[in-house]
């Protein structure tokens, strides 16, 4: 039952309750209008950590594209909309972060274009990920249904095959930085044209670029860039080669580090990842391994690093012995055979990759040859 208002009995109590009702109003409206202005700022933070494809401006192509390859939301460097120097873990999508823009800028260009020379060039390490990229891109264009083209120039082509890639006037090239400066080289490339219609240069993995031996050819390469030219430097870690490359291609550029890449390596590694170690003997190795494996302590796909390309035959044929089906990738293998490799790796024809380090096999290589001139002095 409901309590009912003791109403007052003289005037001066009147008065004490209406100012008493007014207080209470007043406090009211306070604390009611402090709920609101926090729940706006929880709101806007929880709107800024989910904003849409849709309200980043993407077009409405792309975004269809992006939903039939189940890419619903952005990842954190994509939400940031910015684009110059991006530093993110690898994994957080920086391929997309790019991709996404400079198909953007293309569509909306494509009604006035003129180009005489393809508009974007996208540089990267390896053939490996230059083929991943360039699938992406292709898989991108094809879900759009718009007619732009790309091509993939790789250092196994002849002069007439880069010829020929070029000669259509694709809108975009993905390469390694040698391949390009081996087509201005040879007049594959027009210099001039390139200035003309060099809209997006993109240097993915910047890390990589020059610790890969690729610093002459983007030297060279600058001298054609247009001032007009928008940079893009995608790097999973900050080194001093990509200080180095920022001030040799950049004006005053953004930089963008994402707050989940921390300074300490720990911090890059996914919180969800589990890391151990087992200390032993040299000559144990091959059997932890071995148990490891055996037992199923570690399930599924697995990458084995080791220091050098004779220890991973070793461990291969260790494992053939008691048939487990392995591979082994390193740099002394033909040039396509890493990308098949990995195409098999993922296809599931075998669960054990193992891998040397690049940098490694190649210091010893300088270690043997230097050995060698030396016995011959």
């Amino acid at each position: 039952m409901a309590k009912r208002k003791r109403q007052p009995h003289s005037a001066n109590e009147k008065k004490e309750q209406e100012k008493a009702e007014d207080k209470a109003v007043v406090a009211g409206e306070v604390v009611e209008e402090e709920h609101v202005v926090a729940g706006e700022v929880v709101e806007e933070e929880q709107d800024d950590d989910e904003r849409s494809f849709e309200e980043l401006g993407l077009e409405a192509r792309l975004v269809r594209a992006l939903s039939k390859k189940s890419i619903e939301n952005p990842t954190p460097i994509q939400r940031e909309g910015k684009d110059v120097v991006a530093r993110a873990k690898t994994g957080s999508g920086k391929t997309l972060a790019y991709l996404l823009p400079v198909l953007q800028k293309l569509f909306s260009d494509s009604a006035s274009k003129s180009n005489l020379a393809p508009a974007v060039f996208i540089l990267v390490p390896t053939r490996e990920l230059c083929q991943q990229v360039y699938s992406e891109v292709t898989s991108l264009i094809e879900l759009c249904r718009v007619q732009l083209k790309v091509v993939q120039l790789r250092s196994t082509m002849s002069a007439s095959d880069l010829k020929t890639s070029l000669a259509g006037l694709p809108d975009i090239v993905v390469s390694t930085p040698t391949c390009v400066h081996t087509c201005l080289k040879n007049g594959i490339l027009q210099a001039k044209a390139l200035q003309e219609s060099l809209s997006v240069l993109v240097l993915d993995e910047a890390d990589l670029l020059l610790s890969y031996g690729y610093e002459e050819d983007i030297k060279a390469l600058t001298a054609y860039v247009p001032k007009r030219c928008q940079c893009l430097l995608m790097s999973a870690t900050s080194s001093a080669d990509v200080e180095k490359l920022r001030k040799l291609i950049l004006h005053n550029p953004y930089i963008l580090t994402l707050p989940e890449v921390g300074d300490v390596k720990d911090d890059i590694i996914p919180r969800n990842v589990q890391q151990f170690y087992i200390s032993c003997s040299a000559r144990d190795k091959l059997i932890h391994i071995l148990a490891l494996l055996k037992l199923e302590l570690i399930q599924k796909k697995v990458v084995i690093f080791v220091n050098s390309i004779d220890s991973s035959f070793r461990l291969k044929l260790f494992f053939e012995q008691f048939g487990i089906k392995s591979a082994v990738l390193n740099a002394e293998l033909p040039q396509n055979s890493p990308l098949h490799i990995l195409e098999e790796f993922n296809a599931g024809l075998f669960d054990y990759l193992i891998a040397t380090d690049d940098s490694q096999s190649a210091e010893e290589q300088n270690d043997k040859e230097t050995h060698a001139s030396k016995k011959k002095i």
